[in-house]
């Protein structure tokens, strides 16, 4: 019999067999500037109010307002759990990383009815659809420019489809079906894939994939010119796996989605058009950085459109991140 293939369930339940590296909580939590609060004392390591300890990822299973979704944090604010969770030594995962980038495995593609993510479906059309009550995304301090998505693997391809990447972005939910999109200039594939967008003055179909293997993260964080412009860090993620990473077709955009996801978001980037990124709180303040002070909101970021969520039928996880912690140190390394 075949094991299940890789995802964020598995590598949890993986770590919950390794003592001190894994903590499940169901006393309820608000996602609202206290999550990230409580984790920052538990196991956030890094950059964050002394005294830091190397502590375990946590799921917090009880989150105020979204009684059927669930958060992760800290999967891999360790390189010793990194090491765990990819079966691997952890003082020579750069060789490792090195290896799976030079030995590609790329994506295949599956059905609706074996794409987990599919399993429950909300469309902007519908009525009450509302971005902020179906996402569980915390907001890190009462200055936040709203709630972020910091752990969302957004997938993209340039309009002749003739390359695909992966990238992650910071997001801020603005309204029902709007997030904000922080895209770096020179925004690594998927800025310039937009660029060639707004150049025929035509939106981006994208997925916003949140809730995932490790794997993917850590492949998603390299840059050019270890993988140059044409190359798909998702083979990374399939090399270090020695299993490609399973996509499904989106059901309203003409883009792939990763099918073993929590949560994906089915978007669109608009063309020439930005908007200001702490336009509901116009506190000056985006979210915590990885340095340990608080970023300054954006004037101009992109415009994403929200066409669909789909998401796990059990219980869906919303991964994230806080700026200033070992995770983002460790991931950026």
């Amino acid at each position: 019999m075949m094991s299940e293939p890789y995802d964020l369930r598995k590598v949890l339940a993986e770590l919950n067999e390794i003592p001190g590296q894994y903590h499940e909580t169901n006393r309820e939590i608000d996602p609202e500037a206290e999550l990230s609060g409580v984790y920052r004392y538990i196991g956030a390591g890094g950059t964050v109010m002394r005294p830091t300890q190397e502590g375990p990822a946590v799921t917090f299973n009880n989150i105020k307002g979204f009684p059927n979704a669930r958060v992760s944090i800290g999967t891999m604010a360790s390189r010793k759990r990194v090491g765990e969770i990819l079966h691997h030594d952890y003082r020579t995962l750069g060789k490792l990383l090195q290896h799976s980038v030079e030995n590609p495995v790329k994506p295949i593609q599956v059905t609706k009815k074996d794409a987990p993510v599919q399993e429950v479906v909300h469309l902007a059309t519908d009525s009450n659809f509302d971005i902020r009550t179906i996402l569980p995304a915390p907001t890190n301090t009462q200055e936040d420019a709203g709630p972020y998505i910091t752990m969302g693997v957004v997938l993209g391809s340039d309009p002749d489809k003739t390359m695909s990447d992966v990238t992650i972005h910071r997001m801020v939910l603005e309204d029902k079906d709007t997030i904000g999109m922080y895209i770096m200039p020179g925004g690594r594939h998927i800025g310039h894939f937009h660029k060639e967008f707004e150049a025929l003055n035509k939106p981006m179909p994208i997925t916003i994939n949140i809730g995932l293997d490790p794997a993917i993260a850590i492949g998603t964080t390299f840059e050019p010119p270890t993988t140059p412009l044409g190359y798909n860090e998702l083979w990374v993620a399939g090399a270090l796996r020695k299993e490609p990473v399973q996509l499904v077709a989106g059901i309203t955009v003409d883009e792939m989605a990763i099918a073993r996801a929590e949560f994906v978001i089915e978007a669109e980037i608009m063309p020439n058009q930005t908007m200001q990124e702490d336009i509901n709180t116009n506190t000056g303040k985006a979210m915590p950085e990885f340095p340990g002070y608080t970023g300054d909101a954006n004037p101009a970021v992109n415009v994403v459109k929200v066409k669909a969520i789909t998401h796990r039928k059990d219980r869906p996880i919303m991964q994230t991140t806080i700026g200033p912690s070992e995770e983002h140190v460790s991931m950026a390394g």
